[in-house]
């Protein structure tokens, strides 16, 4: 009984999730976080987009137990691995140049809680592009 319970809602969180890429592809937008307890998404406002999402993939590749597994001219999409129990994360980041933001969406593939992981890698990203940025004007 408890095994189906748990089948049933990882269906419905999965094609609630599938809906939400789905919807997104259209808008170019990343896609909106549905578990908000284990997901964020922030956008963030760039004077230079190309040397901004530069920036974004430096540090993405320099960030610790976190690899690019797909990247295009304006889409990162990396796997991070948490320090304790090395759990996975995705991490995605995607410049839309017509907003002038740079989107980032940290979201993790297993429960419905991370304690706070994926702010804190969210916040890390922005401080360090902040930083970046502020030591080449």
């Amino acid at each position: 009984m408890i095994k189906q319970v748990i089948t049933c809602i990882l269906s419905i969180l999965f094609v609630v999730t599938l809906t939400a890429y789905k919807a997104n592809a259209t808008t170019n937008d990343l896609p909106e976080c549905v578990v908000i307890t284990h997901c964020v998404r922030e956008d963030f406002k760039v004077n230079d987009i190309e040397n901004a999402f530069k920036k974004a993939t430096k540090i993405v590749s320099e960030t610790a137990r976190t690899k690019i597994v797909e990247k295009t001219d304006s889409y990162i999409h990396a796997e991070a691995k948490t320090k304790w129990r090395r759990y996975t994360d995705d991490l995605l980041l995607k410049a839309i140049p017509e907003k002038g933001i740079i989107q980032v969406r940290s979201e993790s593939r297993v429960g419905v809680g991370d304690n706070g992981v994926n702010k804190k890698r969210v916040d890390d990203f922005a401080y360090r592009l902040m930083t970046e940025r502020d030591n080449t004007n």
